[in-house]
């Protein structure tokens, strides 16, 4: 077996962090430093949530930011459906960046991060989290009030709104899949009073729950299954085009490749801002690429941090 490739900028060990939130919730989340970053000069911070996955799922382009880039990263877990539903999971969003601004994080960090400057992102499911905290759609539908603070979005191959026939029609089996999933495999996650998880190992056996979901057909019901809420109170591109909602500068990347979230689904975001007159979005495809695509080492993600140094 070969070695792993070298990494070309070092990693700083993350501060591992557990915080509770109003509900006394335990949430973990690590802290990337930059080793450059002083109270005289703290770095920004990029908040990134992974998706139906781990915080430990960072992408190399990410581990290397802090040193590259001087960014703080922060990747933080929250609670997974179906044993939590959307509600409660915005409310660990919000409590996440809440913390961020707090007194007990700049203590816990030295003073060496500056949340003034703080930029949402996230990766499929993730980047939908990032889109709903950075504009608010969904929140106070949900009992929750919407995040404060936010200097930009980064939405990475993100979900968008779960009325898309993606989303609803079953795929037995999926296009990137040689079998189908039992119910019997999976039966334990879908189970909502199953115990409560805030991550899923990436080799672990719900490590697949995701691919059964596209298969069934059963993201609405998973996450909204019992709440009475509409499923169209979280679809980004309908509510966009509302008026309603704050619209902070936003990037939106994907690849047009995509078989686990289809790249429709940033094109509908990027229409409904250019609908209601909003220019401040920018969105990028990438031509024949597959989700995850930056879990490539030599993916860079160059247009993301120019995104940034832009707006800092």
């Amino acid at each position: 077996m070969s070695a792993p490739p070298t990494p070309r900028y070092p990693v700083p060990k993350p501060i591992e962090i557990e915080f509770k939130h109003v509900e006394g919730v335990s949430i973990m989340m690590d802290v990337y430093i930059p080793d450059k970053a002083i109270k005289e000069s703290p770095a920004p911070i990029l908040l990134w949530w992974h998706g139906q996955g781990t915080r430990k799922a960072v992408a190399p382009h990410m581990l290397y930011a802090p040193a590259k880039h001087n960014l703080c990263i922060v990747s933080v877990d929250y609670r997974l459906a179906p044993q939590t539903r959307f509600p409660a999971i915005l409310s660990d969003c919000k409590s996440a960046i809440d913390f961020l601004h707090s007194d007990e994080f700049t203590k816990m960090t030295g003073g060496r991060v500056d949340a003034s400057k703080l930029f949402v992102s996230g990766s499929s499911a993730g980047g939908w989290l990032a889109l709903l905290a950075g504009t608010g759609i969904g929140y106070k539908a949900s009992g929750v009030e919407p995040p404060q603070g936010i200097s930009g979005i980064i939405a990475i191959y993100p979900i968008s709104d779960l009325l898309d026939s993606f989303w609803t029609t079953k795929q037995r089996p999926t296009v990137y899949l040689d079998r189908i999933i039992e119910f019997s495999e999976m039966e334990t996650f879908l189970n909502p009073n199953s115990e409560k998880t805030s991550w899923s190992e990436a080799t672990g056996k719900r490590s697949m729950f995701y691919h059964y979901m596209v298969q069934e057909g059963i993201l609405k019901e998973l996450l909204l299954d019992g709440t009475g809420l509409d499923p169209i109170t979280y679809s980004i591109a309908q509510n966009i085009r509302t008026r309603k909602f704050l619209t902070p500068p936003t990037y939106v990347i994907t690849g047009n490749a995509d078989t686990k979230v289809p790249h429709r689904q940033s094109l509908d975001v990027v229409a409904a801002y250019k609908s209601v007159g909003i220019d401040d979005i920018e969105y990028y495809e990438l031509d024949g690429l597959d989700h995850r695509f930056d879990d490539n080492e030599r993916e860079e993600m160059e247009s993301l941090y120019a995104f940034i140094k832009k707006l800092l």
